[in-house]
């Protein structure tokens, strides 16, 4: 094991051996396992070839909270994915991951490790340390262009610190500077934002409401600022600009009748203020790429006891470098079907398709992938 794989493991159980030497009773403790029971991807490549591949998957997380004094807590948690076979085994605590988009399998680490801090009427509340900083549309899927810090059986986080302010009529500012680390951050980025020279500080802020407006029961506006973190010409290049984008959420619901039925619609529109050339994303054509993305997405929950079905459509232009759920350059559609056997115990089925929008220089066609999965979640 590395040194500095030993580091965190030392660090993580001296963290672990606090909660246990403390009343382990006092403590908060919750978790999940998730596990792809079954996948299966096909590719049609930019050459013309088809390929195929399948495997199963795992993650497991373990949360522990506590109470520090009356207006004060404190949280953390363990999180390991692992793979059917190519597990990385590792430990680490470190400000980035593996890759721009993901851990190796094989990988644990704390993904959480923070505490958190309220006034006396909940109004301000402070986090400070390694948290989640999701900003998923409310349905199945759960998607976003800016803010989703892992999907599947992945395992992402934030390093910062956090300032969060709720309103008397519903509505929040939430406002974060964040460590990017030289060699990356712990959520999804995609070249050719790279952290090598950037501001070693980056900035995420929402405005939003969770309270109902008639059917609508979501909305929120946010601004992602990483300075000095993008290379429009590509990495090889010394040329930075500031990559900025900004992303409006919304989502309602409606009953539908007196059947338990409801069905929700979500929608996302984003903008990224700066971008890259063509040629650095090796798209033919002078200039910058293009800088929008949108999304839309319908679910009726309970459409039988139990039983949710969804559907999501969206377009990611090449100029957004964020997004977990969407591949820059690139339309998805997607299918879910989900059973909630129990209250702790859910399956999934998911049917997706992506391809795609723009030609790459050189390729003879666009790229297409198919995938199916069934996964189960357990929560305890």
């Amino acid at each position: 094991m590395k040194r500095n794989s030993l580091n965190a493991l030392g660090l993580a159980s001296l963290t672990l051996a606090l909660a246990a030497s403390a009343d382990l009773a006092a403590w908060d403790v919750s978790g999940d396992f998730r596990t792809h029971l079954y996948t299966e991807n096909w590719r049609d490549t930019r050459d013309g070839d088809t390929t195929s591949t399948d495997g199963s998957a795992a993650r497991f997380r373990l949360r522990l909270r506590e109470e520090i004094g009356e207006n004060c807590r404190f949280q953390t948690r363990f999180a390991a994915t692992v793979a059917d076979e190519g597990n990385d085994w590792d430990f680490y605590i470190r400000s980035h991951r593996d890759s721009g988009s993901a851990v190796n399998a094989g990988t644990a680490t704390l993904d959480e490790l923070f505490v958190r801090c309220t006034n006396g009427d909940g109004a301000n509340e402070w986090r400070i340390g390694r948290m989640q900083s999701n900003l998923d549309l409310p349905h199945m899927a759960s998607r976003s262009f800016d803010r989703s810090q892992a999907s599947g059986v992945g395992i992402g986080w934030t390093d910062g610190i956090a300032y969060r302010r709720n309103f008397t009529n519903g509505w929040y500012a939430d406002v974060m500077a964040q460590y990017n680390g030289p060699d990356g951050i712990g959520q999804t980025y995609s070249r050719p934002i790279t952290f090598d020279e950037a501001g070693r500080v980056g900035f995420f802020g929402v405005f939003g409401s969770d309270a109902e407006a008639g059917p609508i029961f979501m909305r929120a506006l946010s601004l992602t600022v990483y300075p000095d973190a993008l290379a429009p010409l590509g990495t090889a290049n010394s040329a930075r600009e500031d990559y900025i984008l900004g992303a409006f959420k919304m989502g309602a619901g409606w009953d539908l009748g007196e059947s338990g039925r409801r069905l929700i619609a979500v929608g996302e529109i984003a903008h990224a203020f700066n971008t890259p050339t063509n040629a650095a994303m090796g798209l033919p054509g002078a200039g910058d790429v293009d800088a929008w993305g949108w999304q839309l997405g319908v679910d009726i929950k309970n459409i039988f006891p139990k039983h949710t079905m969804g559907l999501n459509y969206g377009q990611s232009d090449a100029g957004m470098l964020l997004s977990n759920d969407f591949r820059s350059n690139n339309e998805l559609a997607e299918y879910r079907w989900q059973y909630q056997a129990t209250s702790d115990l859910r399956f999934e089925f998911r049917a997706r398709w992506r391809r795609d929008l723009e030609r790459r220089a050189g390729a003879d066609y666009l790229q297409r992938d198919r995938d199916i999965r069934l996964r189960a979640t357990y929560k305890f």
